[in-house]
């Protein structure tokens, strides 16, 4: 091609472009304008005193009447002139949880030199991937954006249940200069925004069950040795328990052994093992709140496992194709599980015991099982009916099994609930986990309380027996 050719070409695909994006704005307009309610009202008046100046024939209702269509005139050019070379866009957090407050920044851009944007409103279209969800309606008003100037604007609304949502276009609108014409430019501005589901506290409760799952499975040894971090408690002495931890002035006063419990590390790998399963037909509300409850637990657990590191987290669940989705716990971890729970939704198929045959043989073999269902569950049944497990090797898996049935109401005492709605990043929640139980603001700490104040001053006098802090389980 020669040099005289070529810029003929680049103003041939230009003239080319242009005619394509004006068929397609003519095809599918983004702007559009019409006559608001004030100025339908503000036509009539119009209108009647058109006509009665023209049947009395009098010149100065008609003069006015004529001059009335000025307003009419100016909103329709001036709307289209206050829309000119405007830009916004919006500013998503990276996660929400369900009912915490969702924030959306609008910023808006008047790229003018010397006109400013005046009456300017942003409408936001939320879309969500379940077509029966709830979904707000983000909006913003710029009450004046000056010439060269860009103003922000926050929107803050009650985040919907979980799920995935997709934002698809943007609309800016303006009734100035008198309110009498709206004008409406569309701009396609797509975005994603995922909902974790809602995360609460877990309670003693769930710490204690945790802990006799752990130490009454089946060819565990106790490792008196290991390091702890802080009491616990105090319980009765057992068989096996070392005489350094024995409790003297308690023991002196109750007249029996007392023996100290202790935070320390868990390494043992975790699997939660979800069963969403509702009735093909007719759920009952109870029986939904019942599924939205076991993921809520299960998103809490996982919560809370990945506050540490040193422990591998599996996260499995029923359905026509059971998946599972594992890993070292880490924040990145996390994330990708509370997205995968944010659209785990229910299902009238698939058994445990498809979900058993889909676990690695090293979670089946190591990690203390939980398995959340919101139906009765034979495990044994389970076990018998996966080709990987039997009646013999079933018994290690099961033995360090812990089944909780969220049909009915299990779950209410191993899960609470802030109603609060505060809007927290994830992390910020893993260092607050963390420091809601190192100062005691949680239920498991208020317990410990109890207990330290029955140690007393035997701690600071046997200061050489408190172990060091570096290790965040329980031991007996």
């Amino acid at each position: 091609m020669s040099a005289d050719e070529t810029p003929r070409a680049t103003a041939s695909r230009g003239r080319a472009g242009r005619l394509a994006r004006g068929l397609v704005s003519t095809l599918v307009p983004t702007e559009s304008a019409h006559i608001t309610r004030e100025g339908l009202g503000y036509c009539a008046i119009m209108a009647i005193l058109l006509v009665a100046g023209m049947l009395q024939r009098m010149n100065l209702i008609l003069l006015v009447a004529t001059t009335a269509a000025g307003p009419i005139v100016a909103s329709l050019f001036g709307s289209r002139a206050m829309m000119r070379r405007l830009a916004a866009r919006r500013r998503l957090p990276a996660h929400v949880f369900e009912g915490d407050a969702l924030t959306v920044d609008y910023v808006l851009e008047n790229d003018r030199r010397r006109l400013a944007a005046l009456a300017v409103f942003v409408e936001d279209h939320l879309v969500p991937d379940d077509r029966t969800a709830v979904v707000p309606s983000p909006s913003a008003f710029f009450p004046r954006v000056g010439a060269g100037e860009r103003s922000r604007v926050r929107w803050r609304g009650e985040a919907p249940q979980r799920g995935k949502y997709h934002f698809q276009r943007l609309v800016l609108g303006t009734r100035s200069p008198f309110g009498l014409i709206e004008r409406r430019v569309a701009t396609p501005l797509p975005d994603q925004l995922v909902v974790y589901p809602r995360v609460g506290r877990l309670t003693r409760r769930w710490l204690q069950l945790q802990r006799q799952a752990t130490e009454h499975r089946v060819g565990r040894r106790h490792d008196r040795s290991a390091q702890q971090e802080e009491y616990h408690g105090l319980r009765d002495y057992r068989s096996g328990d070392s005489p350094r931890w024995i409790h003297w002035r308690t023991s002196a006063r109750l007249g029996e052994l007392m023996v100290k419990e202790y935070e320390q590390q868990n390494e043992q790998d975790l699997a939660i093992l979800i069963d969403p399963w509702l009735p093909r037909a007719q759920a009952a509300p109870r029986q939904r709140e019942a599924v939205e409850q076991a993921i809520s637990f299960a998103a809490t657990v996982c919560l809370e496992t990945c506050r540490g590191q040193g422990r591998r987290l599996a996260v499995g669940w029923t359905g026509a194709a059971p998946g599972v989705v594992q890993g070292p716990s880490s924040v990145k971890l996390l994330h990708e599980l509370l997205e995968q729970l944010a659209v785990l939704r229910p299902t009238h198929e698939g058994r445990l015991a498809d979900l058993f045959d889909a676990l690695p043989p090293a979670t089946l073999r190591d990690a203390l099982l939980i398995v959340v269902s919101t139906r009765p569950v034979n495990l044994m049944e389970e076990a018998e009916r996966s080709t990987r497990l039997s009646a013999t090797s079933a018994r290690g898996p099961l033995g360090r099994a812990i089944l909780l049935n969220a049909g009915r109401d299990e779950l209410n005492r191993l899960i609470q609930f802030d109603e609060t709605g505060d809007a927290e990043p994830l992390e910020r929640r893993l260092s607050n986990s963390e420091i809601d139980r190192l100062n005691g603001h949680g239920p498991e700490a208020r317990g410990r309380d109890l207990a330290l104040g029955e140690l007393g001053d035997d701690d600071g006098e046997r200061g050489a027996e408190a172990p060091p802090a570096n290790g965040p389980e329980r031991q007996s």
